[in-house]
């Protein structure tokens, strides 16, 4: 790495660490609750040596890269302080790009090779075969819709290009079955944390932020029908939402259901969705990519108990490369795309 890229880390580290009421006012919230772990320089440390891997086996030296899901662009700005020859980060939420883009304003001289862009995954508005390199941590376990997100990922990756994946909703881990199906709920009935939240979240369950809907779509409807209705339409999505309403005013009843009754009303995002790693590789390898699971990387520990966890997961990754999907919140895995298409 450059001495450049070394001072702009060093820019960042330093921002991550002034002052909450600066970090709220400057960039948001919400922006400060997800970021102030790395207020701590062994947890930046930690952060970096993950960017450093993906960085390293996606081979992102002088690449083109798409960090998709890329969130406040933290990952996507290292990477290209890393080497990449051009990185864009591709999210759905306008704050999210607009904290990426402040972030990148304090950086000093500018890095120009380094793009947030306002999309959505499952139509990437980038032309076939344009990156060498897509990176997609801990974000296909919230996509509206992961098929064509993965099948957009493809278009836009050239021949041998690679889809690296990272995700620690694994559906084979007990433990996070159980911590997620109780998230969900709280997502659904409350109560809701805020500290959860982004800033242009509204600050309710589903629950009732559909009840809303469709008090202000049907303002005719008395207190029960809403309810009745704001339970039976769990998993809809906007307009979905209000035809199925319009089904039950015309004849009684709703004949559609959700398949997944846990989704945000308003933006169709999963709140953390299990995924099965096996699953998702049969998935990649219809779509024309060549498929294999690499080690999750485990970052820095904080403490004995979490150290020797680490180094469990690690052995278990080592030696018992299935086993070890039972036991682990967290998988990930490389697609390389073919030439089938």
């Amino acid at each position: 790495m450059e001495n450049s890229g070394l001072e702009a880390i060093g820019q960042i580290q330093q921002l991550l660490q002034k002052p909450q009421s600066f970090i709220e006012e400057d960039f948001s919230p919400y922006f400060y609750r997800y970021f102030v772990r790395y207020s701590n320089p062994k947890k930046f440390d930690g952060y970096l040596g993950l960017c450093k891997y993906l960085f390293q086996v996606t081979k992102s030296k002088n690449a083109t890269v798409l960090d998709l899901g890329c969130g406040f662009g933290l990952m996507g700005t290292l990477l290209g302080l890393h080497g990449s020859r051009e990185v864009v980060g591709y999210d759905l939420n306008e704050e999210k790009i607009e904290c990426f883009k402040k972030l990148l304003s304090h950086l000093v001289p500018e890095v120009n090779n380094i793009k947030p862009v306002l999309g959505n995954s499952s139509k990437i508005e980038y032309p076939d075969k344009y990156f060498d390199v897509i990176i997609a941590n801990e974000t296909l376990s919230h996509v509206s819709d992961m098929k064509g997100s993965i099948q957009e990922a493809y278009r836009v990756l050239k021949p041998g290009g690679c889809l690296l994946i990272r995700d620690g909703n694994n559906s084979l881990f007990l433990l996070g079955r159980i911590k997620r199906r109780a998230f969900w709920r709280r997502m659904e009935y409350g109560p809701v944390d805020p500290s959860w939240l982004r800033a242009t979240d509204i600050p309710l369950p589903y629950f009732a932020i559909r009840q809303k809907m469709i008090l202000d779509k049907f303002p005719q409807m008395d207190s029960l029908e809403i309810d009745f209705l704001s339970g039976s339409t769990a998993g809809m999505v906007g307009e979905e939402i209000f035809k199925a309403v319009e089904e039950f005013e015309k004849n009684g009843k709703i004949t559609h259901k959700s398949v997944f009754p846990y989704r945000n009303p308003i933006t169709g995002e999963y709140p953390e969705k299990e995924i099965n790693p096996f699953s998702l590789k049969e998935m990649l390898q219809k779509i024309g990519f060549e498929v294999s699971f690499i080690p999750y990387f485990y970052s820095e520990s904080f403490s004995d108990l979490e150290a020797a966890a680490k180094r469990f997961l690690y052995c278990m990754e080592k030696y018992l490369p299935i086993a070890h999907f039972f036991l682990s919140p967290g998988f990930a895995l490389l697609g390389i795309k073919g030439n089938r298409r």
